[in-house]
């Protein structure tokens, strides 16, 4: 298996390299982006000293890089309004002229920018895409993306089934699964959604004992995603080590490293004992390396304590005027039974439609809904009806299916049916849901444990005027202009005129 690990300085390129690394990924804070947008996450998901902090510095570390042949990826992994991504477009055209090898992306409007532009690196889907089925894998790759960070909720054997049932659709891409580092129970994209467009670095706090309080969010961590008031999910080495060789076995060639910001002896020493628990005979063996190098029991990264996605799937979005909610995000195979709801409501509804997770996959599974949406819409006469998805392949599915109901019904059918993309997909933030951020009262002091177990007090400091004025311009679906090309692209399918997005 190949490992990619966090660098955070050029200087740390030989270290790295002499502990194995298989390739390098690094993120970028300019202040041009700080001054505009304060120095929260929003360009990728990392704050602080997990950060490069300039194209000099970003220069110096391709460099490096490629003087110990290792390829280095650039994570440009946040969500974005349309003038982020002018930002963004010229600073990736500029990484490959550097000799970058390819971006972490999330974002379909900025893969959609990526395509247009003609740009040639390579494109890693994130892990916070949540791309956790084949029809996401199909439209994460007709937007050029080559490999996919699959989700920590999926095991070894899930992912290999997305592989192989991907790869009898004809599209083939690498698999790359967490290992080490940052393991948390929010659900990977979804840890923006429930925390606004910030969130307490832990990390941080807990390298400078002594520094000035970082900008800390949501700092109770209130959302039952967080499991309440537990924090033993807080492990400082969670670990994969037992899982690599079935990883292996399902397809998955990349094994990834959190820990951006940590110091290099941290990822260092997590990258060496990775390379010799491979070498162990057993799991017990294994168990054993990892007790004697980090002095305390193992924590898995697999396993019963992941939670499944549909444990903190939103139950609504926000309210729409004079609509009703049929159906519980919550419960993807409860689809049909929504639809079977739709003829005994009147007026105008949305159906909240969960994710498809691979079981839902049989065949006639569209058909089947094609016909109970038939069914429905007939009965509704001309009342609108909104299908919203939380993921792209379901999103994708629905409006594919959408144009087979319109053309069964027939012009006779006087409804409106429409397919909207939910708030992971939009961020779809409003100042009144980021509203407990601002306000102290709201985050009190709360404790943070240093990498021996030592607490330290994590205290609020106030986001700057230029953060809180960004947030209250929000992300304006209406104006993300790439993100809808990308979508309509994905929507008209392969075959489509317009090649953008041909495979």
């Amino acid at each position: 298996m190949i490992y990619s690990v966090p660098v955070n300085d050029a200087s740390e390129v030989p270290a790295l390299a002499a502990a194995g690394a298989g390739e390098l990924y690094c993120g970028l804070q300019e202040p041009w982006w700080v001054e505009r947008y304060g120095n929260h996450d929003s360009m990728s998901r990392r704050q602080g000293r997990a950060n490069l902090a300039s194209r000099q510095e970003l220069a110096h570390t391709v460099t490096m890089a490629r003087k110990h042949r290792l390829p280095l990826f650039l994570a440009l992994n946040g969500q974005y309004d349309e003038r982020q991504l002018d930002y963004l477009e010229g600073l990736a055209n500029e990484f490959q002229q550097m000799g970058g090898e390819g971006l972490i992306v999330r974002d379909l409007g900025l893969l959609m920018r990526l395509e247009e532009c003609g740009n040639d690196l390579k494109r890693v889907c994130s892990l916070l895409a949540v791309c956790a089925n084949v029809p996401s894998v199909m439209a994460f790759a007709r937007l050029g993306v080559t490999r996919v960070v699959f989700p920590r909720f999926l095991d070894a054997n899930s992912v290999g089934h997305i592989l192989r049932a991907s790869a009898r659709e004809g599209v083939c891409v690498e698999a790359e699964c967490m290992v080490f580092f940052d393991k948390c129970p929010l659900v990977d994209g979804y840890c923006t959604h429930y925390h606004g467009v910030s969130y307490p670095d832990r990390v941080g706090a807990v390298v400078d004992l002594h520094g000035e309080p970082l900008y800390a969010f949501d700092t109770t961590y209130r959302t039952h995603a967080c499991l309440g008031t537990r924090c033993d999910y807080l492990e400082p080495y969670p670990c994969a080590a037992c899982d690599v060789a079935n990883l292996e076995r399902c397809g998955v060639g990349f094994g990834k490293l959190g820990g951006r910001g940590r110091p290099l002896q941290e990822r260092v020493r997590a990258l060496e004992f990775l390379r010799a628990a491979q070498a162990e005979p057993s799991d017990e063996a294994r168990k054993r390396l990892y007790e004697q190098t980090f002095g305390k029991p193992c924590a898995c990264y697999y396993g019963a304590t992941i939670q499944d996605r549909m444990a903190i799937e939103p139950i609504r979005l926000q309210e729409r005027p004079g609509h009703t909610y049929v159906g519980d995000l919550r419960d993807g195979a409860g689809l049909c039974d929504a639809l079977r709801e739709l003829a005994d409501v009147s007026g105008a509804c949305t159906v909240l439609v969960g994710p498809l997770p691979q079981s839902e996959l049989e065949p006639g599974r569209w058909e089947q809904t094609v016909e109970l949406l038939c069914e429905a819409l007939a009965c509704r006469g001309h009342a609108t009806t909104c299908l919203c998805a939380n993921d792209v392949g379901a999103l994708v599915a629905l409006a594919q299916a959408c144009g087979s109901v319109r053309e069964r019904l027939g012009a006779a059918w006087g409804g409106e049916l429409v397919v909207v993309p939910g708030p992971l997909l939009t961020r779809g933030d409003k100042p009144a849901e980021f509203g407990h951020f601002l306000a102290p009262e709201q985050n009190p002091s709360r404790p943070v444990w240093d990498l021996d177990g030592n607490p330290r007090t994590l205290t609020y400091q106030s986001p700057p005027s230029s953060l809180v004025d960004h947030w209250e311009r929000g992300m304006d679906y209406a104006q993300r202009t790439s993100y809808q090309r990308a979508l309509a692209c994905l929507v008209a399918g392969p075959d489509a005129a317009d090649g953008a997005c041909a495979v």
